[in-house]
């Protein structure tokens, strides 16, 4: 059978998808409901559900959006919020452990996981979780598990021991060994040998931080310079309407060169390390938000900062062009704005 749609009905229909938001409860119970009934699970679907099953809906989308305007932070939240049955009951402490774990998803290093996953049973001498560690991780580094130790945030230290600052049952146990499978199985799948960053990847900016074996909570800014290189994480403002987008300067020239403006009143030291760096790591992301939701950046790989120029805006920034190593794809172009359709 074919149906016909006339002109203005078909843009009726586009602007209706356009507007209407997908992460909204109403979709997301939906989608909850139709995968729980597909997998004929009496109770709720456990996180490793979502990874081997090719219908499953994204399960991070369930943790990253808002319950009566509050993000859900981790799936146990998200089915609490749906009125889910058969749940286990946890303490706030043990839901902020959860919570915590949950929110470094999806992994960009295994350390953390599996520093929590050797210690469910209990404390451990650190010299123990160490060896047991290099055996289980490829390229295993001693600073990177130092740095992990820092910021993990659920782990305590005394003089020989690590051990979980968490009080753990069988149910938690249980729910947290599941939680600890999905996240290190995504991540074997996603980085199949350790890189520094997988090319047209998603990455926030905590997880950029990680993978630098920076501070994860110093994510506020637009530019880091670090020793010889700096990282830029730039937003194209898709979303803005065509009058404010020509007063926005990055944007993708060719599918090989960006051009990239600096941040307000740049300093003549901070010029200076954007003109003598050696490379930047360029994340980009086409808008800052999309259905309610903070979208990741896009690590669009190496770039060399050239054609320094100062901006006539009178407010201080500088332009520079980014000339990358790799080329995007056509998907990526066509999302960055490059082309017009799909090829």
């Amino acid at each position: 059978m074919e149906v016909n749609i006339d002109d203005l009905s078909r843009e009726e229909i586009i602007n209706y998808l356009d507007q209407e938001n997908f992460n909204n409860i109403r979709y997301l119970k939906q989608d909850y409901l139709n995968f729980k009934k597909y997998t004929n699970s009496e109770f709720y679907p456990k996180h490793v559900d979502y990874l081997y099953n090719d219908c499953a809906p994204n399960l991070l989308r369930f943790m990253n959006t808002k319950i009566g305007g509050k993000k859900n932070r981790s799936y146990y939240n998200f089915l609490l919020g749906l009125n889910e049955e058969h749940l286990p009951v946890f303490t706030d402490k043990q839901v902020n452990f959860i919570n915590q774990l949950s929110e470094a998803l999806p992994l960009v290093r295994p350390y953390e996981y599996e520093i929590v996953r050797l210690l469910l049973d209990g404390s451990l001498p650190k010299e123990e979780v160490e060896e047991k560690l290099s055996e289980r991780i490829e390229g295993y580094n001693q600073e990177t598990f130092e740095h992990a130790l820092k910021f993990i945030g659920c782990v305590r230290e005394d003089e020989t021991d690590l051990s979980l600052d968490v009080e753990m049952d069988n149910e938690l146990k249980e729910y947290t060994d599941d939680l600890l499978e999905y996240g290190l199985a995504r991540y074997a799948l996603e980085n199949p040998e350790p890189t520094d960053f997988n090319l047209w990847m998603p990455y926030r900016m905590d997880q950029v931080q990680l993978k630098l074996l920076k501070n994860p909570g110093y994510n506020q800014l637009g530019t880091y310079y670090y020793d010889d290189y700096v990282v830029i994480f730039a937003s194209l403002k898709k979303d803005l309407d065509e009058e404010n987008k020509l007063n926005y300067k990055d944007k993708f020239l060719s599918p090989d060169l960006f051009q990239w403006e600096s941040k307000v009143n740049l300093s003549e030291k901070d010029l200076n390390k954007l003109k003598n760096s050696r490379f930047t790591h360029l994340f980009i992301r086409k808008m800052d938000a999309e259905n309610g939701l903070v979208l990741p950046f896009t690590y669009v790989g190496k770039g060399v900062l050239s054609n320094p120029r100062k901006t006539e805006n009178g407010n201080g920034t500088w332009l520079f062009d980014v000339h990358m190593e790799n080329t995007l794809p056509d998907y990526l172009q066509f999302d960055f704005g490059l082309t017009d359709h799909k090829a």
